[in-house]
């Protein structure tokens, strides 16, 4: 099993999508994100066969699932990436004051991954250099692109 560990902002929320969202009028609980950076990771994920696994504070919605705004904008972000070929296969565990490392580590642990990337904007890893050592930096400034894109299929085709 490959997968794909991703982050939302920085990566498919970014400064385009923020314009287009905001020239097409669209309410947060029915945004677009940015169709380059959604092009790249459909990419990724056909080329290398990778599952999608949701890493991103965005899960943090889950906890307010009895709220209907947050039920809607966590349902938009599941059909917009089922539409984009790359449905999210799972979610990271939450640990509190564990961070993304020891959240994306017990995923693993609990998994039969062979081979995984980390697509987010911070580095928010410390304390778990086998998991920061799988990481593509993604500049918030742009999201995915075509460079990243291929950084990524290369660890998960090592």
């Amino acid at each position: 099993m490959k997968v794909i560990f991703l982050d939302v902002d920085g990566v498919l929320c970014t400064p385009l999508s923020f314009r287009l969202n905001r020239l097409r009028r669209l309410p947060a609980e029915r945004q677009r994100f940015d169709p380059v950076s959604l092009f790249w990771l459909r990419w990724l994920a056909r080329r290398s066969g990778a599952e999608v696994v949701l890493s991103s504070s965005w899960r943090d919605t889950f906890l307010m699932m009895d709220d209907p705004f947050c039920r809607a904008y966590l349902q938009n972000l599941f059909t917009r990436l089922r539409q984009n070929g790359t449905p999210l296969a799972d979610v990271t565990p939450m640990i509190p004051r564990g961070g993304k490392g020891a959240e994306i580590a017990a995923w693993l642990g609990c998994s039969a991954c062979r081979r995984f990337v980390i697509l987010d904007d911070n580095d928010c890893f410390s304390g778990h250099p086998e998991i920061a050592a799988r990481w593509v930096s993604i500049p918030g400034s742009r999201g995915l692109r075509r460079k990243e894109a291929q950084a990524a299929l290369r660890f998960l085709e090592r």
